[in-house]
């Protein structure tokens, strides 16, 4: 969904490098494809790993660094287009179970056809205390949150709902995707907010609900940089009150 942010400029050491969030979890990320996607995978105890917006090549020892956590135990696909590596995870990882939002299914199931893909109530049920999933009720193609425990506070994982682009594009491919209402830094995606979201006033009082609920410390999106601090709570309540 958000390709369009690739800017050729990402070295390869950087994309074969796991990003640790939180290594008692474990929490970490890693950039996969020219669009500089990130996968996150999560610990859900007894060295079973969720695996967010699956996607690959991986250079081979990632997959060894990733089962020194675990194995992966779930692959959520975070809405109907992250699902590009879903296919070659479970290939490797066979008896882990594919999960996303009922409204993503019907279009996951045509994409990546052959193999189960559960709704999230699977995932809900083995999930433990400190992790849990929420998603948009407005979002039509199934945009899926994930919220985790971390030794520094609660963590948000993101996929293309809210971006945090460092810098756009320049040239023909940057004009266009400032004329559709993108810029750099933390926003709401506004392909996402005009297409994808049936009632933008229920996704806000979403959003914000979710917020009081906790105020996040750390915010991993699958598109731009990672944040950190005690201002991540009011910087995602600012975007998301201007949406």
């Amino acid at each position: 969904m958000m390709g369009v942010f690739d800017s050729g400029e990402m070295t390869m050491s950087a994309r074969d490098s796991w990003e640790v969030f939180d290594d008692e979890r474990p929490f970490a990320g890693v950039i996969y494809g020219r669009q500089r996607v990130r996968t996150v995978v999560i610990g859900i105890g007894d060295g079973g790993l969720l695996v967010f917006s699956p996607g690959v090549p991986l250079a081979e020892r990632l997959w060894s660094e990733l089962e020194a956590w675990g194995r992966p135990r779930f692959l959520l696909a975070p809405n109907h287009f992250h699902n590009a590596g879903l296919a070659t995870w479970k290939s490797r990882y066979p008896t882990a179970r594919i999960v996303a939002h009922p409204t993503a299914l019907r279009r996951l199931r045509k994409k990546v056809p052959g193999v189960e893909i559960d709704d999230l109530t699977v995932l809900e049920a083995a999930l433990p205390a400190g992790v849990r999933v929420f998603s948009p009720p407005s979002a039509k193609q199934g945009e899926t949150f994930v919220s985790v425990a971390t030794k520094d506070g609660p963590a948000w994982v993101s996929c293309d709902a809210i971006i945090n682009e460092r810098r756009l594009p320049g040239g023909l491919a940057g004009t266009a995707i400032r004329l559709l209402g993108f810029r750099a830094g933390l926003m709401t995606n506004p392909v996402f907010k005009r297409i994808f979201v049936r009632d933008k006033s229920a996704y806000k009082d979403f959003v914000l609900g979710e917020l009081d609920r906790e105020a996040p410390r750390m915010f991993v999106p699958c598109h731009g940089d990672p944040l950190r601090g005690d201002d991540v709570a009011s910087r995602l309540r600012a975007i998301t009150s201007a949406a």
